[in-house]
């Protein structure tokens, strides 16, 4: 007689053979009424659970890779923590690498936590990540993987970050609303899928308020404060500032209020700012940063989520979690239209309200 399988019990009960293998591991996310089902169609068709088999097969060594950009960036850092002590509480322990957005490092890391036999990697793709580039390790796509705050066009894959369209939108919509018709975007790196999403949404914002965000006005920088000063040094350089920036991340925009300040130009007073993940420092800044939240903490949390979800049922279909972005308004956006035009202003050439 032929033995039963996994597979006549998923046909048998009309779920996926993923939901069978939950059911058999006991996983407490499969509903009480599938669980019986299958159960009993188990029971009807006299399938036999192979424990030992079961057990070569999924022998883990319980660790996890993390590879992100750059752990400076406090967005990363949350990130990564929150996504540590999440898979600490499962018994994983978490090898981190940092590609500095080069894909050469990229791929090496994935190499060599690939030829260790990590159970599951959570991979930020370095800026110009390719699908292609991902299918190449060898044994990637066959490892649980989960990837986030950067898409990659046309890989399928699990994903998590924050809806940067949206986030995009609501800074635009913000600037629109409080009458700044010259907006210029600073900061991220050309070829971050992230960095593309979140000026569309910004310019996707101003339409509404019929302000247009001239491709010129769109300057690509490292994600970082050195960023910020050299977007600033490229802007001043084409002329008369704009009436507000939107900075990449609220890292650039640390850095593109260091340059200002050495040209003489006053955040906020001579020209709004704005800029995106509402890190702790940015309500600390000097006027308080407006930004929009784009949740590390939640997304780290979540990508362990979905990681160990896809550990434990490796045959689900590929999902996305985009996470609400929130704005919060500050004074480094609201204060420009009051202020009087200054003699920094004045000397940069830029015209007044």
């Amino acid at each position: 007689m032929k033995r039963v399988t996994i597979n006549d019990v998923a046909a048998q009960a009309g779920v996926s053979r993923a939901t069978v293998s939950l059911v058999l591991r006991d996983n407490p996310r499969v509903a009480e009424s599938t669980r019986q089902k299958v159960r009993g169609v188990m029971a009807d068709l006299g399938y036999v659970y192979d424990r030992r088999a079961a057990d070569m097969r999924t022998r883990r060594g319980m660790t996890i890779g993390l590879v992100l950009t750059d752990v400076r960036n406090p967005y990363f850092a949350e990130l990564s923590m929150a996504f540590e002590v999440t898979l600490k509480d499962h018994g994983y322990v978490v090898l981190q690498g940092y590609t500095q957005d080069e894909r050469a490092r990229q791929d090496r890391l994935l190499d060599v936590m690939l030829e260790h036999r990590v159970d599951g990697i959570i991979l930020l793709p370095a800026k110009n990540t390719s699908a292609e580039d991902l299918r190449r390790p060898a044994g990637l796509t066959a490892t649980p993987h989960v990837l986030v705050a950067r898409r990659v066009a046309d890989y399928e894959a699990d994903y998590v970050g924050a809806d940067n369209v949206r986030a995009g939108a609501l800074l635009g919509e913000h600037f629109g609303s409080e009458g700044y018709e010259d907006v210029a975007f600073l900061g991220g790196p050309v070829g971050s899928t992230a960095r593309a999403e979140r000026l569309r949404g910004v310019r996707l914002g101003l339409k509404r308020h019929g302000v247009r965000l001239e491709r010129n006005r769109s300057i690509g920088t490292a994600n970082d404060r050195q960023g910020g000063v050299t977007g600033v040094e490229q802007l001043l350089a084409q002329g008369p500032l704009p009436d507000a920036i939107a900075c990449y991340s609220d890292v650039v925009a640390f850095g593109v209020e260091s340059g200002l300040r050495a040209a003489g130009i006053v955040p906020g007073a001579d020209v709004a700012l704005g800029s995106f993940d509402d890190i702790p420092e940015a309500a600390l800044q000097h006027p308080p940063l407006t930004s929009v939240a784009t949740h590390p903490e939640r997304v780290g949390a979540e990508a362990a989520r979905l990681l160990l979800e896809r550990i434990d049922a490796p045959d689900v279909a590929p999902r996305r979690v985009l996470l609400s972005p929130r704005l919060s308004v500050r004074a480094s956006s609201t204060t420009r239209r009051d202020a009087t035009a200054s003699d920094s202003a004045a000397r940069s050439g830029r015209r007044t309200t």
